[in-house]
């Protein structure tokens, strides 16, 4: 016989975690998303405007399923391409991480069945539920019905690839992997930067709680001139909250981030955690001042240096979302998308199924549109009817 229970404070966290954490000892696929630690990190510095829903299911008193999500205020965005059409404030669900783990040999079918029987009786909460980075290998889209009385709706019509390296025993045998062509590059790159800096250039690797301020210093130095700015503006990095989380993830031993100096001013960093044998590539930002030496890609090349010579991972997880670096880097890919969970019944499902439509009508005629060299005037004209 299943049976759930719901998470929504750190003192009832505190209660679940020995048996939490023996848990996740022993379930094949999680991530330091699903981490009690993580979670109570999150709760204490991160989570001052948002809820915390961890749905725990047992089967016969044993624990067979972890779903921990957040609740918060959030928008939903109708997209055209990258052109917002409408714009609505909801209240969501966001799954941590990118799965609901299971234990090893549990029947995700009647796990989700009862999840679902959950999520109905809690709808006044929320009006959507976001997944991020879904695997189209994930019960979620394997099971017909896995959630009765939900739909699910990927973003884009196009299944994206999420890449990763498998590391080798060695970096020069990672290396006598990548085709001799782009060696060359890789190593010219570096010298080309290299003559740049003046030969005044090094990486610092941040593992450490006394470096995380230093760190996210840096990184807002970086932000402010990097392209992200112009999608994230205002956005600060060096916060108490930030600061203090990212101290957290160092003293669990988790934190692994990276920073390039260039005449002793940084000019890229990546954003990353490693645990239980995998490292995530979380961020990645450089200086546009410096872009025709490709900061970021050198910065990743040598981080995969680092990582082949001091505490080897298993596995680089790159994320979601195609780059032409992590297909450089990569050597393993699956397919993923970012995905909505909607009631049947909700009004969100008209709008997510409008979400996917739209997909679909840019991704058949976007070629012709660039071809024709409409692509610009047509995203000038959408973004006046969105505002």
């Amino acid at each position: 016989m299943y049976a759930i229970e719901v998470i929504e404070s750190e003192e009832q966290l505190a209660a679940r975690k020995d048996e939490w954490e023996a848990f996740l000892r022993d379930a094949p696929a999680h991530e330091y998303h699903h981490h009690p630690a993580n979670i109570g990190l999150l709760l204490r510095h991160l989570y001052t405007d948002t809820s915390l829903r961890v749905f725990l299911i047992r089967k016969e008193g044993t624990l067979c399923c972890i779903a921990p999500f957040s609740l918060e205020r959030s928008h939903f965005n109708l997209k055209f391409g990258t052109v917002t059409l409408w714009n609505n404030a909801v209240h969501q669900y966001t799954l941590l991480g990118t799965r609901i783990v299971f234990a090893t040999g549990a029947d995700p079918g009647p796990c989700l069945g009862i999840l679902a029987e959950e999520l109905r009786g809690r709808r006044d909460e929320y009006d959507l539920i976001f997944m991020e980075s879904l695997s189209y290998g994930s019960p979620l889209y394997t099971i017909e019905n896995p959630l009765p009385g939900f739909s699910i709706y990927p973003i884009s019509i196009h299944k994206n690839v999420v890449r990763g390296l498998r590391t080798s025993d060695s970096f020069s045998e990672y290396l006598a992997t990548l085709r001799k062509k782009r060696r060359y590059n890789l190593k010219r790159s570096v010298r080309m930067l290299e003559r740049a800096a003046g030969k005044d250039y090094r990486v610092e690797r941040i593992t450490g709680a006394a470096q995380v301020e230093g760190f996210l210093e840096a990184v807002d130095y970086i932000f402010v001139r990097c392209w992200q700015r112009h999608t994230h503006k205002g956005y600060r990095h060096l916060t108490d909250g930030n600061v203090a989380y990212h101290q957290g993830l160092a003293n669990l031993g988790w934190l692994r981030s990276y920073l390039l100096y260039c005449k002793q001013q940084p000019v890229a960093y990546v954003i990353g955690y490693q645990y239980r044998g995998r490292y995530y590539y979380e961020y990645i930002g450089y200086d546009q001042a410096w872009a025709e030496f490709s900061p970021g890609t050198i910065l990743t090349f040598l981080m995969i240096e680092d990582i082949h010579t001091v505490d080897r991972p298993e596995i680089l997880d790159f994320g979601f979302g195609e780059n032409v670096y992590k297909q450089i880097f990569g050597n393993y890919s699956y397919e993923a998308n970012n995905s909505y969970l909607v009631l049947r019944d909700s009004r969100m499902r008209i709008a997510a199924q409008a979400q996917l439509e739209l997909s679909r009508v840019y991704c058949s005629i976007y070629p012709a549109l660039v071809k024709c060299g409409l692509d610009r005037p047509i995203r000038k004209v959408l973004r006046r009817i969105g505002r």
